[in-house]
């Protein structure tokens, strides 16, 4: 009886290895792209290669410049559940690298880092006008993502500071800002980044962002900003009062 277990036992192990190592990735990303579209519809994955264990593919985001995936096992957070793979994303303006956690209704990610080059930025600031001389570096973001929107987020970002040009109504703004700071956080299911500048030891806060589910995004744009970047704005009691306020609907 014992011997029949351990030989039950060995060939199950076996057969979860040779699925690892062979089982074709496009395979279970089909498991996973109709939840995932879901979430982050403007999501595509292309030419997909390789296996579980080690492959690659191309990452469109939207319009965005695609990124080259490859990922590999993370084979010690094996016996934590789910599929972990390290994944690094490189292209044009771009390199990141995180730990990805797959699970059947969820994903995990993980001291997400890199850099941003202005070039890869500036794409997303297109739609709204804005464009930046200065590059980007994340520090270890967690996000989780059900079925339905994110679960959790934390996180920074770092902009190394210089030109930013933004929409004026006699013409294009342009500013030149010292280095700021990006807090991610979740509140009431939002998606917050906080940019904030160092002022004496404190964050003093510039904007505050918040990313609802529904796709709806606010933007709030403190005194503060202005007077660091010195622009008129209009009168308030305090810095932290909000001199402008934006909202639109990103999906």
């Amino acid at each position: 009886m014992r011997r029949s277990l351990l030989y039950t036992s060995i060939g199950l192990v076996a057969f979860l290895g040779f699925l690892i190592t062979y089982l074709p990735a496009s395979l279970v990303w089909a498991q996973f792209k109709d939840k995932t579209a879901e979430v982050l519809p403007a999501l595509s994955l292309l030419n997909i290669e390789g296996s579980l264990w080690h492959g690659q593919a191309d990452l469109r985001v939207g319009d965005f410049t695609p990124s080259r995936v490859t990922w590999q096992l993370a084979s010690h957070r094996l016996l934590a559940g789910g599929l972990p793979l390290q994944i690094t994303a490189t292209g044009s303006g771009h390199k990141l690298a995180t730990l990805i956690t797959l699970e059947p209704s969820s994903m995990v990610i993980e001291d997400l880092s890199g850099t941003l080059q202005p070039d890869y930025l500036n794409q997303l600031g297109a739609r709204f006008g804005l464009s930046t001389s200065g590059a980007v570096t994340l520090e270890n973001i967690q996000l989780g993502v059900n079925q339905t929107w994110l679960s959790t987020a934390t996180g920074r970002l770092n902009w190394a500071g210089g030109q930013f040009i933004f929409p004026d109504p006699r013409g294009i703004g342009l500013v030149n800002l010292p280095p700021l700071r990006g807090h991610i956080s979740l509140q009431e299911k939002a998606f917050s980044l906080d940019v904030t500048q160092q002022n004496n030891g404190l964050d003093a806060q510039l904007v505050s962002l918040l990313l609802k589910p529904d796709g709806w995004v606010t933007v709030a744009i403190k005194a503060r900003l202005f007077k660091l970047a010195q622009l008129p704005w209009p009168s308030s009691d305090s810095l932290d009062d909000t001199a402008l306020a934006l909202e639109e609907k990103l999906f």
